[in-house]
């Protein structure tokens, strides 16, 4: 208790500095970044577990290692047009990348780098301890950099890194809409609403017909990133798996409440401002709005599914006749988590995998049967 109470007095130290050095007011932008991201305290910055049973919550990766066994399948399948490597930005506990490879040696398609683009030292410490059970010849394929390279061939992976990106939140009242922002109050952090100040905030209501009362969220984070992908990308794939939906379901009229989650211990819930940097913050990420800006930037939507679409086109239920059912010990745990990657209620249609491409001719396995493009 006296480390998350210092915990929290070293955010609002710093957040009381940023208020008053910014007139009062931070977006909430700015204020996700810090938390999520400030050296030492920042939630993806500190020592504690996140992934998994023991921490905030479970990703596909960490429940099934046949997630990565299907991707590394497609992530072949690239490989086999345009050589070259994998680069997989903020790779958690490092077991996508693990499973990935060892996939890859199974089929013979081991690419001759596999980079990992991860901020946080605590979570690379954690993959290089991840990656250990690997033989030697793949292991040393993978390094860890510090910015996207250059002129980049080959695929990149993005596994839940769009939906933790800074959102700034704009509010509509019967007055009109208002960016939703932070301020300190009795040394309290509290919400605080003023006119937009951005010209991308108000351009993207200016879309929006819904009814007040409604709060919702615009990722502007997400254009600078899809924008930094494509220079960095000369030809190949960029894979987006995340949890999201489509304009036209972002700003549903009946989600007045936004897509804001926070995660802490398994629980979910919708107050950003207490437990600074012990909990996770994400927001849902608009595919529609990806797309277009990484057309923009001159990338090509080569594919968008359901995970469960995807998973199933690149052979999961495969893997699973490979088991045998009379094993029951082994069997029902992978069934059951197979389950869970596949359930529309779960995790089978929440999340999407979009893929954005350069150059690529052949179409893409994963996206045979079930391509939802034409909602987008």
């Amino acid at each position: 208790m006296d480390e998350e109470q210092n915990l929290d007095d070293r955010f609002i130290d710093l957040f009381t500095t940023l208020v008053n050095e910014n007139a009062g007011w931070l977006s909430f932008a700015e204020f996700m970044h810090h938390v999520l991201y400030e050296p030492k305290i920042g939630y993806y910055s500190g020592g504690r577990q996140k992934f998994g049973h023991g921490g905030d919550f479970i990703t596909a990766p960490e429940l099934s290692p046949l997630f990565g066994r299907c991707l590394a399948r497609q992530v072949g399948e690239v490989l086999s047009e345009t050589q070259d490597g994998v680069l997989e930005l903020g790779a958690g506990s490092g077991s996508l990348a693990c499973d990935v490879l060892r996939e890859l040696e199974r089929i013979g398609d081991l690419p001759r780098n596999y980079f990992i683009l991860e901020p946080s030292p605590e979570l690379t410490s954690r993959q290089k301890e991840t990656l250990m059970v690997l033989d030697p010849n793949v292991r040393n394929r993978v390094s860890w950099i510090g910015e996207l390279p250059k002129n980049f061939t080959g695929v990149m992976v993005a596994n839940e890194v769009f939906d933790a990106l800074p959102v700034h939140l704009m509010v509509k009242s019967e007055t009109g809409w208002m960016e939703r922002g932070v301020t300190i109050c009795g040394g309290q952090l509290t919400w605080s609403d003023r006119l937009f100040s951005d010209h991308r905030l108000t351009k993207a209501v200016d879309q929006l017909d819904v009814p007040a009362p409604y709060l919702t969220e615009l990722c502007v984070a997400s254009d600078g990133l899809v924008r930094d992908l494509a220079e960095s990308l000369s030809q190949g794939c960029i894979f987006v798996i995340d949890y999201g939906y489509e304009q036209l379901s972002y700003y549903h009229p009946e989600r007045s409440s936004g897509t804001l989650a926070c995660h802490h211990q398994h629980q979910t819930d919708g107050n950003p401002l207490t437990l600074l940097g012990q909990k996770d913050i994400t927001a849902h990420v608009n595919f529609t709005r990806l797309g277009s800006v990484a057309i923009d930037h001159g990338l090509d939507v080569s594919g968008y599914a359901s995970q469960a679409d995807f998973l199933v086109n690149c052979g999961i239920t495969k893997f699973l006749e490979e088991l045998d059912p009379e094993s029951v010990e082994t069997y029902l745990p992978v069934v059951s988590s197979v389950q869970k990657l596949l359930s529309p209620e779960i995790m089978g249609d929440i999340f999407k995998v979009m893929c954005l491409s350069r150059d690529i001719e052949n179409p893409l396995m994963g996206f045979r049967h079930g391509d939802r493009r034409h909602r987008l």
